[in-house]
């Protein structure tokens, strides 16, 4: 067996905490963190301990750890608007790239992204997470023995507190930074919501506002989509939405067939199948798990692949596709009309 890829850290904030780090110590036989790079000596500090990483290979600047070589693959965990300049960097480093959704804040900066990842024969991966936990890959399974889904819908309703909104203190809440709920939250329902429904989506429309805070980004997004089949699903989200009492679900992901239909709840935290010959719902049996976010298995998916010279099982298309769409919400929106993602 080959050596590890040996990986660097491009942010080491919450996400990479709570979900990269753990799920990376478990995947030495595929990655080992080499080095990291965070402007915060807290964060710094933190992931290297817990990762055994030299004092020498912590940098306050990622352009720091680029110079200083020794490095297969960078993997990029910071906020949004960043990710176009840093993924750029690592390509021309020579270095594949591991990077956290979104690919980039438009269609222009995802294109360059692309441009130097294929100037520079790079590997290219992007993270959708939560297709990897128990439930979703369950669910997976289940959606490929049934009839093809004819609708479904997604929703992801969350009441931000006002100090989660400040755009001076909380980067998703600006959009100099990227923020906005369709591109942060509602990403995840796009990509589940799709994959589930077997078909890729066709035409856009929706309603994208700020409703609830005093912020220059969108806080609710609805979303109309017709899928090459011609089947039908919609994706609601929002931060100024109470969801989750009174029997209401505030995150689920659910589609129905002519045979049947699945809801995805939590994001796969939880999985409930429906017959219509009993006409009941029941909950499937879902093995137990540490990574409910699915950065376990989405990163051992992935760390396999690339260690094994194969293509990344969500690659830079796979991403551009998910924010087409959500750049077509923003201007069916605009126009109060629909948008084939094939001519936009």
């Amino acid at each position: 067996m080959t050596a590890p890829l040996k990986i660097g850290l491009i942010g080491c904030g919450g996400i990479v905490q709570r979900s990269h780090l753990p799920a990376l110590l478990q995947l030495g036989a595929y990655a080992e963190i080499s080095a990291l790079a965070d402007p915060v000596e807290e964060n710094r500090e933190i992931v290297a301990t817990s990762a055994h990483v030299p004092s020498a290979r912590r940098h306050a600047d990622y352009r720091d750890m680029l110079a200083a070589g020794g490095l297969d693959f960078a993997l990029i965990a910071t906020p949004h608007h960043l990710h176009k300049e840093q993924a750029i960097d690592v390509a021309e480093a020579g270095l594949g790239i591991i990077s956290e959704k979104p690919m980039a804040t438009s269609l222009e900066e995802a294109d360059a992204v692309l441009a130097s990842v294929k100037k520079h024969s790079g590997a290219y991966a992007v993270v959708h997470n939560y297709l990897y936990n128990p439930g979703s890959q369950r669910a997976l399974a289940l959606v490929a023995e049934m009839e093809e889904p004819q609708t479904g819908r997604a929703k992801s309703l969350f009441l931000k507190a006002d100090d989660q909104a400040d755009p001076t203190s909380v980067w998703r809440a600006s959009r100099a930074a990227g923020g906005g709920c369709i591109a942060d939250t509602c990403y995840h329902e796009i990509y589940l919501l799709e994959t589930l429904m077997q078909s890729p989506v066709r035409y856009v429309e929706a309603r994208v506002q700020t409703r609830f805070f005093a912020i220059d980004v969108d806080d609710v997004a609805f979303l109309l989509l017709e899928h090459e089949n011609g089947a039908v699903s919609t994706v609601s989200t929002s931060w100024g939405m109470p969801g989750g009492g009174a029997g209401e679900l505030a995150n689920l992901c659910e589609v129905h067939a002519r045979d049947g239909s699945l809801r995805l709840v939590g994001r796969g935290s939880a999985l409930h199948t429906f017959s219509r010959q009993t006409r009941t719902w029941r909950e499937e049996a879902l093995p137990p798990t540490d990574s409910p976010s699915g950065h376990a298995g989405y990163l051992e998916a992935t760390l396999k692949a690339l260690h094994a010279g194969q293509e990344p099982p969500i690659t830079g298309a796979h991403a551009l596709h998910n924010l087409r769409i959500i750049e077509a919400a923003r201007l069916a929106s605009d126009r109060r009309r629909a948008i084939d993602l094939r001519e936009f």
